[in-house]
């Protein structure tokens, strides 16, 4: 590489880092702090997401929750309306129990009426016939007599026809009692099996609205993280916001130190040209080499948005798009590569000992140093710093002219 050229380039370049170093810091800065509320924005909506997540979660398990309580209220209101037709049954079925006890009550009584007739009967009979020869006395006639004993039997077989027919009623009346007591007894213990298995389900419905209850104020306490998180998240998203349009400001003030730290050294170089030399004028550049030919225009479609000298000795060529392609202006070799974060990456191309080509804010370039290169030939894209806009190249030619080296306005080479 030629020491003069390369030395050229590192004076200007680090000159201008030197001079923007400091807003350079503040930018760093900056966009340290915007990458770490990046981070923290993202620790917050992935901490929503999990939140909505268990919401919905809770939300499944408080409808799951909610079935199943409506079914067992339904099953309780069925049980309690089988439990009143229970009730009524047995009340019905202990109407008739008394009935029939009273029923047997009062065959009882005649029974024991008729018991007791029957055995003043017998003790009549027995007495009688111990004087059995008495009424035959007392008659008038033996017609009289056969019609008394007649009689008597009569009376005697109708009443023990009326202690067998009561007792054959007064057995059934007592089977009928021992069946309706049976069947008192069934629906009591169906009854009351109802009623343990309505006390379980009620003990279950209790705890059922229990857990309702705890899943409730979970999820209340989830809502109230889930404003927390979205409270932060919106905070995190304006001071992210507030952050970025301060970095913005503080590039475009960057960009501003920069022209003005160029138009200080264009006067600067133009009043020591002036004390130097008071009587010299401007001489135009050098004709190119023979062997180099006019220069290709490094950015394929693009165009010369600022011209040689007004920003600085360079031209700012703007490409069709963000990422342009750069090509070589002419054949030559890589002397030299050199990165800066907010100038992106620097090549300097020699094509012969007195002429250079530089071009600045290129992406990881495609060629290396030392590597020969055609005319045409890709370098690189555009986008790499971050002062300069993406779709921008920033173009020099150097010259060599006797001991003195200078760029010059690359529009006279195309």
């Amino acid at each position: 590489m030629r020491p003069w050229l390369w030395g050229l380039l590192l004076l200007f370049l680090l000159g201008h880092a030197q001079d923007l170093g400091a807003q350079e810091r503040k930018v760093r800065s900056l966009e340290e702090q915007v990458a770490q509320a990046r981070r923290l924005e993202t620790q917050s909506q992935a901490r929503i997401q999990a939140l909505d997540r268990e919401l919905a979660r809770l939300s499944q398990r408080v409808q799951g929750l909610l079935a199943e309580k409506g079914r067992l209220e339904a099953t309780l209101a069925r049980l309690e309306k089988e439990r009143a037709a229970l009730r009524q049954e047995i009340a019905r079925l202990q109407g008739e129990v008394r009935r029939t006890e009273g029923r047997i009550a009062k065959l009882e009584k005649d029974l024991e009426d008729l018991k007791e007739r029957l055995r003043a009967l017998l003790q009549s009979l027995h007495r009688e016939q111990a004087g059995r020869y008495l009424p035959l006395l007392r008659a008038q006639s033996f017609t009289d007599l056969a019609v008394r004993a007649r009689w008597v039997g009569y009376i005697s077989a109708q009443d023990a026809a009326l202690v067998r027919t009561l007792q054959g009623t007064l057995k059934a009346l007592k089977e009928e009692r021992e069946r309706l007591s049976l069947l008192l007894a069934d629906l009591s213990a169906k009854e009351r099996t109802l009623a343990e298995t309505q006390a379980s389900l009620e003990r279950e419905r209790r705890s059922l609205e229990a857990t309702l209850s705890a899943l409730r104020q979970e999820g209340e306490g989830k809502r109230a993280l889930l404003r927390e998180a979205l409270t932060e998240r919106q905070r995190l998203q304006a001071e992210l916001g507030r952050l970025q349009a301060q970095i913005l400001q503080e590039r475009q003030r960057l960009l501003e130190l920069r022209r003005q730290e160029e138009e200080r050294r264009r006067q600067e170089a133009a009043r020591r040209q002036a004390a130097a030399r008071p009587t010299q004028v401007v001489v135009p550049p050098p004709p190119l080499p023979a062997a180099v030919g006019r220069l290709a225009f490094p950015v394929p479609g693009g165009r010369v948005l600022v011209p040689y000298g007004q920003e600085g000795p360079f031209q700012v060529i703007q490409g069709p798009a963000p990422g342009s392609p750069v090509q070589a202006a002419a054949e030559g070799y890589v002397a030299g590569v050199l990165y800066l974060p907010n100038l992106g990456y620097t090549v300097m191309l020699v094509h012969t000992e007195t002429l250079s080509t530089v071009y600045t804010n290129l992406q990881e370039p495609l060629v290396r140093e030392g590597e020969k290169v055609a005319r045409g030939q890709l370098l690189g894209y555009t986008g790499g710093g971050l002062l300069i806009r993406p779709e921008e190249l920033e173009f020099r030619v150097a010259v060599r002219v006797g001991e003195a080296t200078r760029f010059v306005d690359p529009e006279a080479y195309y």
